[in-house]
């Protein structure tokens, strides 16, 4: 098994350590956290647990690889409580033929699902704030 190291200082660094303190800053309450990590894995499609549960949920680069984005953002808001937040990292590329949430589609694909929608960028990476129901 070999693991991909990167020397400190990269621009990675700089991106993750940027996301992380604006993440540290933006969640609050009940967090659910489903981007990587150890712990629990859970279907983002199903998750156990009640309507708005959590303040906020925390989607770490994750969202294209669970696959069927719009049934996952749909599952989200069902656990955020009415005044919760979604807050999403993406480094994702784009690409036409593929069901994702990149840096340049990610504003429109989460206001399909929430009233607001705000946008941090840097190298790259995009920071998506979301929040409040849309009225159906």
């Amino acid at each position: 098994m070999s693991h991909e190291t990167r020397p400190h200082g990269t621009a990675d660094d700089d991106v993750l350590s940027w996301a992380a303190a604006r993440i540290a800053d933006l969640a609050r309450g009940r967090v659910c956290d489903l981007g990587c990590g150890e712990g629990r894995f859970l279907d983002a499609h199903a998750l156990p647990f009640a309507d708005a549960s959590f303040d906020t949920v925390l989607a770490n680069r994750m969202l294209n690889a669970a696959g069927r984005v719009d049934a996952v953002l749909t599952e989200i808001r069902r656990v955020l409580r009415p005044d919760g937040r979604l807050i999403v990292l993406t480094r994702a590329r784009r690409r036409e033929d593929a069901d994702r949430l990149d840096p340049d589609n990610g504003a429109a694909r989460l206001g399909a699902h929430f009233a607001r929608v705000d946008a941090e960028r840097q190298a790259g990476a995009a920071l998506f704030v979301a929040g409040g129901a849309i009225d159906e």
